[in-house]
């Protein structure tokens, strides 16, 4: 697994690929049909700011904001 802090670029180096920018439910739904598929999977929370797209909802909603980060299980 990365190490805490790496930055996006550092990730993708490693061969993780951003596969998802969410929160709640669907973040549990997401990260689970990963799992069901066979890929890693690394968690990122990030702010706002971080985003850079709206972030209204999350917002609004007082939710964390998670980036999913996936990559083929070698073999």
């Amino acid at each position: 697994m990365p190490e805490a802090g790496n930055t996006r670029q550092e990730l993708e180096k490693e061969g993780w690929e951003l596969a998802a920018t969410t929160s709640g439910a669907h973040l549990r739904r997401v990260l689970e049909m990963y799992q069901e598929l066979g890929f890693d999977v690394y968690l990122e929370e990030v702010t706002p700011e971080e985003c850079g797209g709206c972030t209204i909802c999350y917002m609004t909603g007082n939710e964390s904001i998670t980036r999913i980060y996936t990559r083929k299980k070698p073999g």
